[in-house]
């Protein structure tokens, strides 16, 4: 199971609230916008159906709920498909 660490969750609201292109990237290329924070790209999966993004404000106004969550629920379960 993959997770955010705090200072991932920190960084990932971090680009959310203030920088446009990672917002475009993290729709267009999650597991390329979690590499840029240092997040699991397993997580990728977390983002792949999100279409649209909170505004900006919306995020620096609800920052210490987000955080939470994102802290405690966001995870992927992987799986090892691998052939023996």
């Amino acid at each position: 199971m993959a997770s955010l660490t705090s200072a991932q969750a920190d960084a990932l609201l971090d680009k959310l609230s203030s920088d446009d292109d990672f917002r475009a990237l993290l729709l267009s290329d999650p597991a390329k916008a979690l590499q840029q924070i240092g997040a699991p790209e397993e997580l990728a999966a977390c983002f792949a159906k999100c279409k649209q993004l909170a505004e900006p404000e919306t995020l620096k106004n609800s920052r210490a709920v987000i955080q939470q969550q994102l802290g405690s629920t966001l995870s992927a379960n992987i799986h090892d498909l691998r052939a023996g």
